[in-house]
């Protein structure tokens, strides 16, 4: 989370592998912040809705091993989760679910609606010591 100045800064100083809006927000990926995480031997997570970042992270540091997790759901799942957070945008979110491509390249694919989180996140632990 940032203030919309120190983000149009960043944007500006070309320190964003990544930047996208949507649901009324900006978002982004800071070279300078994965950065750091890599430096201090930490395993940075980079959540994102979009398979583009894929490329500009990977991109943006080869020399890291990334892990790929695409995490899936039914369109009914996902319908029934956005109503349940009542953001006010049913339409945009699922338009947003619609218009997402499936990711061939996926290190590891979890159906959330049939996969416990903690599942989930022992499968992820798991893959990435592999």
């Amino acid at each position: 989370m940032t203030t919309a100045a120190e983000f149009d800064a960043l944007q500006e100083a070309g320190n964003l592998i990544w930047q996208n809006r949507r649901y009324q927000a900006r978002y982004g990926i800071d070279r300078h912040g994965l950065n750091e995480l890599i430096d201090a031997h930490k395993i940075p997570v980079v959540h994102a809705g979009q398979p583009e970042v894929i490329t500009a992270v990977t991109k943006a540091f080869p020399n890291v091993e990334w892990t790929t997790v695409a995490l899936r759901c039914s369109r009914e799942t996902a319908a029934a989760r956005i109503i349940d957070r009542a953001t006010g945008d049913t339409s945009e979110r699922l338009k947003a679910w619609d218009e997402t491509p499936v990711i061939a390249t996926a290190d590891l694919t979890i159906d959330t609606s049939t996969t416990a989180p903690a599942t989930a996140a022992a499968l992820i632990h798991r893959r990435t010591l592999a």
